[in-house]
């Protein structure tokens, strides 16, 4: 008897423990992307939920008459007032990310914003 509700026990742990896994792992799996898209210019496209931050930071190139913008590896193209991600890369965009070179970072120097300094001071020597 007591093995039956061992048993039972151990069944009920198991898949309250896979319960909780499939939730964490599910809730975990979010994206940018929507699930339906359209054919730009012969090239299959996904619409992007929202428009990527900053797009006008990121290198650029004109592509029939706008522009793509190269965002993490992905080329972001406004068509028709809504951002599409190309799914298959044009030919013409394929050669510009080959070229491409990055411009080299640019590092300010710090400011040292913080307390103001002390100046030296100076002694005069009277007569």
């Amino acid at each position: 008897m007591k093995a039956a509700i061992r048993d039972r026990l151990h069944v009920r742990r198991a898949l309250l423990l896979l319960a909780a896994v499939t939730g964490i792992a599910l809730s975990g799996c979010t994206g940018t992307l929507g699930t339906s898209g359209a054919i730009v210019y012969g090239y299959p496209t996904v619409y992007a939920d929202a428009e990527p931050v900053m797009v006008e930071t990121y290198p650029r190139v004109m592509y029939r008459g706008s522009y793509a913008y190269l965002v993490d590896g992905n080329w972001y193209y406004r068509n028709q007032n809504r951002w599409v991600v190309f799914q298959q890369e044009p030919p013409e965009l394929h050669r510009y990310r080959s070229r491409y070179v990055p411009p080299p970072r640019v590092y300010e120097r710090d400011r040292g914003y913080g307390y103001p300094q002390e100046r030296p001071r100076q002694y005069h020597r009277w007569r």
